[in-house]
């Protein structure tokens, strides 16, 4: 039996498609602030709750998958089991959302369930070349290289899994606001500007767990980076989740932007 963790974006629903579709077995608890049919809703601090709810269906497997908001660690209502582990939790709250779940990954193996990659079901959600008729230029691969190191140095940070560099320039890097947010503040820069140039490069953190840290993009982000006049996106082959592939191929080619995993 799998249980999935889902927060919210199209990234669960398509998990859940691909587990019906394979005649998986799973249970939900829902994450997000939105209503997900048949599924569990609990407080994250609930962890006698939720390990009882595991161990009651029999679960060996979880997926963590979709957009979670980091609670504030004082407005949670911890159970007698969650608060055996406080002294840890509120040091692994400080580090980041990745020690966060590297730490409840750690409790789950105790218990032996295996934290299993969010895309084991659904593979095609993967990228591992150039999609898109446009491909990038020898300027659109210097500032991969360059973007690439930014990334590598700041993800012992656990801050950062996207950068926007024009021709060796940074424009913008991601923070706590997330890649939608930080491609409409490149945009607001470059309102005026006529001709397209830069990139976007979408990385996973270097050394964070691929179970459950993959990058996400999807139709919304190509949107984003064609009204901030970039040329492309770079992505890490076989180590981006790529949503709505379909529409969001489309509207990249008839822009002339490129979609590029390397």
């Amino acid at each position: 039996m799998i249980a999935i963790f889902a927060g919210s974006g199209s990234l669960p629903k398509e998990i859940f498609s691909s587990l019906n579709k394979q005649k998986k077995k799973y249970i939900i608890f829902n994450l997000s602030n939105k209503k997900i049919k048949n599924s569990i809703t609990t407080q994250l601090g609930q962890f006698g709750k939720i390990l009882n709810i595991l161990k009651q269906n029999k679960v060996n497997k979880v997926i963590f998958a979709g957009y979670v908001k980091r609670p504030n660690i004082s407005n949670l209502k911890f159970d007698l089991k969650a608060v055996t582990y406080l002294p840890k939790l509120i040091k692994v709250f400080r580090k980041g959302d990745g020690n966060i779940l590297n730490f409840a990954t750690q409790i789950l193996k105790k218990n032996k369930i295996k934290v299993i990659d969010s895309h084991q079901y659904c593979k095609h959600l993967l990228v591992n070349k150039t999609i898109s008729k446009s491909k990038p230029s020898s300027n659109d691969i210097k500032d991969y290289y360059k973007g690439r190191k930014i990334l590598d140095a700041l993800s012992k940070f656990d801050n950062a899994q996207g950068v926007v560099l024009d021709e060796g320039y940074v424009m913008a890097i991601e923070s706590a606001e997330g890649t939608d947010e930080m491609l409409k503040r490149v945009a607001k820069l470059r309102s005026r500007k006529n001709k397209k140039s830069g990139v976007l490069i979408k990385l996973p953190k270097k050394k964070h767990s691929l179970s459950y840290d993959l990058p996400t993009i999807g139709y919304r982000t190509i949107q984003l980076c064609i009204k901030s006049k970039l040329n492309g996106i770079f992505l890490k082959k076989n180590q981006n989740i790529f949503l709505d592939q379909k529409s969001a191929i489309n509207l990249a080619n008839n822009n002339n932007f490129f979609i590029s995993a390397i």
